[in-house]
């Protein structure tokens, strides 16, 4: 990547930007986090990333030309696709392989021409009606049934953002779905069979749901945390920054969201809600039907409705920035699927980058002996089966 062999990483954020620079031991070199404001065109977004790119390049004395970048769109897209193939003869595994990549590709292209795809994941597969949760080895085969979920996003999306780059001279090396990633990066460090995870972001909610450390579902709702503060703002009237700014106050704040409510309101302790004689009961019940609504609506999706036996065996784990609220505060709330538990984790800003880091390195950063004229597709299988 450069003389000094720094990986680059950003997580492009809806409301913040993480930057962080790695070496090749994976220590970090530096980081930095802007919170930034949205709009449609990512204007404040360039302004961001290009004082940080600076503020980094002065600080490792050297000019950054590439990025992995990682990020959540509220129009993320999962496709599952199933193939399966039949052969009078044993075939090698490994041709069988690549020639089903090359055809999923085909098929996407055709149908979903306006989707990028992020992540091709494979979920199962049958060979010689045996089950594998991965791709055995350097065996020859009869007949291979193969289930995948793809990962995709708009492609004007995507051509946005490496043009907002491209305009500071830095080329994106791959994108990943940070939701998705982050996520399988914490579940390595669970000794949980089943495990779910609801990512609450700035304007949408990704559930992901892992079995048997495989990622069995994944899907997006248009509705985060920036609803919330959008309830707030409206009920009473103020401004979205102020509105912002009450919500942040209740992070960590060690409240009980009920909806019975509390008779002996207590003085909250926040500038903004004071000023404006807010009541706080009111203002805890608009934040807590939002909540409730964010997790009615991810659960009832047709595609989760099919699992719900698994969920009900299953831990859920909050996370995103808009999940925040559920950190040390008491929320009750209605679980239809009974999950085994409910957990806030606590992620950290460096960890996500982190996690994006090793998610490039594992599937990603391709071994020298690969011939430069192979394609995406030979690369990729080459480095799925090694």
């Amino acid at each position: 990547m450069a003389k000094k062999n720094l990986l680059n990483v950003m997580d492009f954020g809806m409301s913040k930007i993480r930057f962080s620079v790695f070496d090749k031991e994976l220590n970090q070199q530096y980081s930095n986090i802007k919170t930034v404001k949205y709009d449609k065109d990512y204007l404040y977004h360039i302004q961001e990333i290009t004082s940080v790119i600076k503020k980094a390049e002065k600080k490792i004395s050297m000019h950054i030309k590439d990025v992995v970048l990682s990020l959540d769109h509220e129009n993320m897209f999962t496709i599952d696709l199933s193939f399966r193939r039949d052969f009078d003869n044993k075939i090698k595994i490994a041709k069988i392989y690549y020639n089903l990549v090359l055809e999923l590709e085909q098929t996407l292209n055709s149908y979903y021409n306006e989707l990028e795809i992020i992540h091709i994941i494979l979920s199962k597969c049958i060979i010689d009606n045996k089950n594998y949760l991965d791709l055995p080895k350097d065996i020859k085969i009869n007949n291979i049934k193969v289930d995948f979920k793809v990962i995709c996003f708009p492609k004007k999306i995507i051509s946005h953002v490496r043009n907002i780059l491209n305009k500071i001279n830095v080329q994106i090396l791959n994108f990943f779905c940070t939701s998705y990633v982050k996520s399988s990066s914490y579940l390595r460090k669970l000794s949980l069979e089943k495990a779910s995870f609801l990512d609450i972001g700035y304007k949408r909610t990704n559930f992901i749901f892992y079995e048997k450390k495989k990622l069995i579902l994944i899907q997006s709702i248009p509705i985060g945390g920036m609803h919330i503060t959008k309830d707030i703002s409206e009920i009473f009237k103020i401004t979205l920054d102020d509105a912002e700014k009450i919500k942040r106050s209740f992070n960590k704040s060690e409240t009980e969201f009920s909806y019975k409510g509390d008779k002996n309101e207590k003085n909250f302790t926040v500038n903004e809600i004071l000023k404006r004689n807010i009541s706080i009961n009111q203002l805890k019940q608009v934040i807590l039907y939002r909540v409730q609504e964010i997790i009615d609506v991810s659960f009832k999706r047709s595609n989760i409705q099919k699992y719900e036996i698994e969920l009900k065996n299953s831990d859920l784990f909050f996370i995103g920035n808009g999940s925040l609220l559920l950190n040390n505060n008491s929320f009750y709330l209605t679980d239809k699927f009974e999950f085994k538990t409910l957990n806030f984790y606590d992620e950290k800003d460096d960890q996500i980058c982190g996690s994006i880091l090793v998610h490039y390195i594992n599937n990603n950063e391709l071994p020298k002996k690969i011939n430069k004229k192979q394609g995406l597709f030979e690369k990729f299988f080459y480095f799925f089966s090694k």
